[in-house]
């Protein structure tokens, strides 16, 4: 409206010699805005103050916040009137029990929302082992919270028991944890980087049960398309530049043999190369010891695969695996199961070789009686 007045306002210009220029369109200015000032009056309209800059009027019966451009008798008979009928006409004293009231009912919400500093401490440690032993979120709800609950009533008295009902562990609470904990790991992790300005990649492209192409050591991202060499250095490219680090102070980068990431045109370490020539490939540790064990000597090869039959032989078979370890309990075993190979976990050659070692006995036994070629 003053911009609608100002403008109205201005002479206009005839075209002549002795006529004055106008005068020059004022801005507008957010500090000539009018704030409104609350009047204790107010109350007896049903409004109270609120503790906001500039302050507002909310409404004592239903806590409607007007804005301080409305703060106006008339605004705030409308509501009263429209909203608040049987309220017309009412003491300020009625007003004033209802904004008590209004008051202490906001400190009451405010609390059960609230979640004091230790409950929360504890609801992101809990967070942590679940993450830590990979157990689904909701073991936390289930399980967790009821035993030490079930617990404490019977170390401790009832108070503790129902203080420790307060830690929020919803499997969405457990979710959202993880994600912080983890966020803060990866923020630790860039900052140390930036503090030193050197780091080496170790990177390894694998597939989840879901069939979904994953990259998992830094971070945990899905591969949209194909995993070629270009598409992984986008994903890593993309969260470097997100953290803010450099491709210059890579010093190696340590990954397995695959053609998607030390191919020389179009693998991983080209593209890497285009952004820090002077980056280093080494080959991960653990792959060149699957290869090598993949190449053993004929005759131990052929040992491994003569345990592994026989391994399956028991396991694979529920009746034989019972059996088995009925003979373990009988023998005074201590173990009573093997274990089986996983061809995937190379590592898990050397623990089922000498699982079968400590049970040779039982093992030679069982065959015996069950009659089998292997023994």
């Amino acid at each position: 409206m003053d911009r609608f007045l100002i403008r109205n306002n201005e002479k206009p210009n005839d075209g002549t010699q002795n006529s004055e220029p106008a005068p020059k369109k004022k801005k507008y200015d957010e500090s000539s805005v009018k704030v409104r000032r609350y009047l204790s009056e107010y109350l007896g309209l049903g409004f109270s103050a609120t503790k906001s800059d500039p302050v507002n009027a909310q409404c004592v019966l239903c806590g409607q916040v007007l804005a301080n451009s409305s703060m106006k008798p008339a605004h705030m008979n409308r509501h009263l009137s429209t909203v608040h009928p049987s309220h017309v006409g009412k003491p300020i004293e009625f007003f004033k029990r209802k904004q008590e009231a209004f008051a202490s009912n906001c400190l009451e919400i405010a609390k059960v929302a609230s979640v004091s500093s230790k409950p929360l401490r504890a609801s992101y440690a809990v967070s942590y082992l679940v993450a830590k032993q990979k157990k689904p979120h909701t073991i936390a709800e289930c399980l967790i919270l009821p035993a030490l609950v079930k617990v404490s009533e019977i170390m401790f008295d009832t108070k503790t028991a129902t203080a420790l009902q307060s830690i929020p562990v919803s499997n969405n609470t457990i979710s959202r944890r993880i994600e912080d904990i983890a966020s803060d790991i990866v923020m630790q992790v860039i900052e140390q980087i930036k503090l030193t300005k050197m780091f080496a990649l170790q990177l390894d492209e694998s597939t989840d049960v879901s069939g979904e192409a994953r990259e998992n050591i830094l971070f945990c991202q899905n591969l949209q398309s194909r995993t070629t060499g270009e598409e992984l250095f986008k994903v890593i490219d993309k969260f470097f530049a997100e953290g803010g680090i450099l491709w210059d102070w890579c010093l190696s980068v340590c990954s397995d043999g695959a053609a998607a990431l030390t191919g020389k045109n179009n693998g991983l370490m080209a593209w890497i190369r285009k952004k820090n020539p002077k980056a280093k490939w080494l080959h991960c540790i653990i792959h060149r010891q699957a290869l090598a064990s993949k190449r053993m000597n004929a005759h131990l090869h052929e040992t491994l695969n003569e345990a592994v039959k026989v391994i399956n032989f028991i396991k694979a078979r529920p009746l034989n695996s019972r059996m088995f370890k009925l003979l373990c309990q009988e023998m005074g075993s201590e173990h009573q199961h093997l274990l089986l190979h996983t061809e995937v976990r190379w590592l898990s050659r050397g623990k089922i070789l000498n699982r079968l070692f400590e049970l040779r006995q039982e093992v030679h036994m069982f065959l015996l009686e069950q009659k089998s070629a292997f023994s």
